[in-house]
């Protein structure tokens, strides 16, 4: 028989069994050193260069980045050391990325996709062609470059020696996706990318090495880096978040945690979004803050010839679509005014720096003057939202029209002869359609498809209009005479934005070139503003001057923050400072 004693002293004796296994294991078992602590310093640029774009070398060695001089021109820089000088590697270059040895960087200048040599930049090879604007590239270890060019395409691959692309994804049109970019190659192969869908937050997907994607991950807005701690980082609405990731299975485990907060971010690139932020896959970060200030915008004229800024004189602000009236005497310019509203601010362009009026009252947009000096609007203060008319002073502000169908519409393009108005309107089932008003007879459609059509301007004779189109699977711009008797014609061959209408010509943009219809280039690689959706021009034209009037960013990024062995941090989720 068991005593209750003899029970007691059997577990006893387990216990101190399982105690000395356990002191057996802790002392066999080798030491591992802690991670080291994190490190921060700062890059300094110079006074007279702001911060575009940035990358960390795999081995967080080498940083790349791009800088915007004052006049729009932009160049690209690496540096190896916070003690070494930045070193130019090409001009109007962007979107910089790393071999994943580090010893190459890649980017994008003047329609092509180049590499050169990081200890010697001066060697330089050409990669391949590519036709439009960009949402960055990676280099992946079996020696080939996947890139993602915008306008309607998915993520393309090539041989990094060189070739011919080829396409390695597309866009599924049924879910409405606008662009697949940031791409980023992981460990074991495979990508992690970033997908934008029409109305909807853009998202992060991967991509077997076997092209399968995985479907929605989680929202994120530009590019997602994988890091050695095991999590995949990415941005979303001005934070920055890891999800534990398993390369080996491709996988994510668990919920996404906020690990950084106020690193900044932009819109843009058909939707995908950018965020100032790299990191290199043993844990190096390289970032920027965010401010308040980093919607402002300022206004600036160009020289049309020699390319020369000069500064308008208005308070900096988040100013959107420029417009002068027909006698270039004032200006009128959206601003953000709120998360879901926007105001008209008119300007006297002899002193820019005064206010004529405001217009105000829920979200008001897409200025569009008329001949006779008064202010053509759309806004939504009494719920759908419908074109506006403000008087000359902008005290009285009356609908367009009496009787408005149940779709939003926005005013672009006025002609005094005949008195006719563009505009579009976005169709829950067509997307957006361009139509014209002739004042106080008819309205009549203009490009009404399936495809996304917007941005209307008349030629100043009030013949023909241009507009944008995306139904060649990319955003073009088309021509097209007003007497319904000539088939559109397209402008553009390789991807067009914003067109305008001077005294003389059309011209419109193409990545950060600006051409006249006929292929002569305008301005080269100049980095101003553009509209967000591509939906209006981000500038206007002064013919008597000569001058375009465009945006630039006031907040001049001038300092990069860099964190090296930031995973050290990232396991601990420390926050950063």
């Amino acid at each position: 028989m068991i005593t209750r004693r003899r029970v007691l002293r059997i577990i006893l004796i387990i216990l101190c069994v399982l105690a000395a296994a356990n002191l057996f294991r802790r002392l066999r078992a080798p030491t591992v050193a802690p991670l080291p602590p994190a490190h921060r310093q700062i890059v300094q640029l110079p006074i007279d260069r702001e911060l575009d774009a940035l990358a960390v070398a795999p081995d967080g060695r080498t940083i790349a980045f791009t800088v915007i001089r004052p006049n729009g021109e932009f160049e690209l820089l690496v540096q190896q050391t916070i003690e070494t000088a930045p070193r130019p590697v090409a001009q109007s270059a962007g979107n910089p990325f790393f071999s994943p040895d580090g010893r190459s960087v890649a980017f994008f200048a003047g329609g092509a996709l180049w590499r050169s040599d990081v200890a010697d930049v001066a060697r330089r090879e050409r990669v391949c062609s590519v036709s439009t604007e960009n949402a960055g590239g990676t280099w992946t270890d079996d020696g080939k470059i996947v890139f993602a060019p915008l306008g309607g395409q998915g993520l393309m691959v090539v041989s990094a020696s060189g070739g011919e692309p080829a396409p390695l994804t597309s866009l599924n049109t049924r879910e409405q996706e606008l662009a697949h970019g940031w791409p980023h190659a992981l460990p074991h192969g495979g990508l992690v990318f970033t997908v934008s869908q029409r109305g909807r937050d853009p998202h992060l997907e991967l991509l077997s090495t076997t092209n399968v994607r995985s479907g929605r991950l989680v929202p994120a807005i530009g590019a997602a880096k994988y890091v050695s701690t095991g999590h995949l980082v990415y941005s979303y609405l001005g934070d920055l978040y890891a999800v534990a990731f398993d390369a080996d299975e491709m996988k994510v485990h668990g919920a996404p945690l906020a690990v950084a907060r106020g690193v900044q971010t932009s819109i843009g690139f058909d939707q995908l979004g950018r965020s100032a932020f790299s990191l290199s896959r043993n844990g190096t970060l390289a970032w920027v803050r965010s401010t308040p200030r980093d919607l402002d915008r300022a206004l600036v004229a160009v020289n049309i010839g020699d390319g020369v800024v000069s500064p308008i004189n208005a308070p900096p602000a988040p100013y959107e679509t420029p417009r002068l009236s027909f006698d270039g005497r004032q200006l009128a310019v959206a601003v953000r005014s709120g998360v879901m509203t926007r105001d008209i601010r008119v300007v006297e362009m002899a002193h820019p720096d005064r206010t004529a009026f405001t217009v105000q009252g829920g979200d008001n947009l897409s200025p569009a003057w008329l001949p006779d000096g008064r202010l053509s609007f759309a806004s939504n203060r009494t719920g759908l939202q419908r074109i506006y008319i403000a008087s000359r002073d902008g005290r009285k502000v009356v609908p367009l029209f009496s009787t408005d169908v149940q779709v939003a519409r926005n005013p672009a393009s006025w002609v005094r002869q005949p008195p006719m108005l563009a505009f579009y309107e976005i169709d829950p089932f067509r997307s957006r359609d361009v139509l014209v008003y002739h004042v106080d007879e008819a309205i009549l459609p203009l490009a009404m498809t399936p495809a996304n059509e917007r941005s209307p301007v008349l030629s100043p004779d009030g013949r023909s209009a241009a507009y944008v189109s995306d139904s060649s699977g990319r955003d073009e711009i088309y021509t097209v005479a007003l007497n319904g008797k000539e088939q559109p014609h397209r402008v553009s061959m390789n991807g067009g934005i914003e067109p305008v209408w001077t005294s003389d010509a059309l011209m419109y943009r193409k990545g950060d070139d600006f051409i006249r219809a006929d292929g002569q280039p305008i301005l080269r690689g100049r980095r101003f503003e553009k509209d967000a959706g591509a939906n209006a021009a981000a500038y206007d034209v002064d013919s008597r001057a000569k001058k375009i009037i465009v945006l630039v960013r006031a907040r001049k990024v001038r300092e990069l923050r860099i964190v090296d062995n930031w995973g050290t941090e990232l396991t601990a989720q420390r926050p950063l400072r």
